[in-house]
């Protein structure tokens, strides 16, 4: 834990081992973004793929990839719902 809070928060010296809430809330902040930004990148790239299943697969199947490009962006607003309310409760004990 200690090395992972050297590297995602910068710290250069670590001075009796311990952390302020404050560096820890940092952390979390950063991690959150990109977690935010990952999954939304992973989530665009499922439903581009989606879309071009859509175009190209048989009219029985075409339901089925329409039910998962919808549970696709009905996990982007989960993940953006989830990540938000992680950074209200943040900004709460700041």
């Amino acid at each position: 834990m200690k090395y992972f809070l050297i590297m995602a928060n910068g710290i250069e010296k670590l001075e009796g081992g311990t952390y302020t809430v404050d560096s820890i809330l940092n952390v979390i902040s950063t991690l959150t973004s990109w977690v935010l930004r990952v999954g939304i990148a992973l989530a665009g790239v499922s439903l581009l793929v989606g879309f071009v299943m859509y175009a190209v697969v048989d009219v029985e199947q075409k339901p089925r990839i329409k039910q998962r490009i919808i549970q696709t962006l009905l996990g982007i607003a989960g993940i953006i719902l989830a990540l938000s309310l992680v950074n209200i409760i943040i900004d709460l004990f700041k």
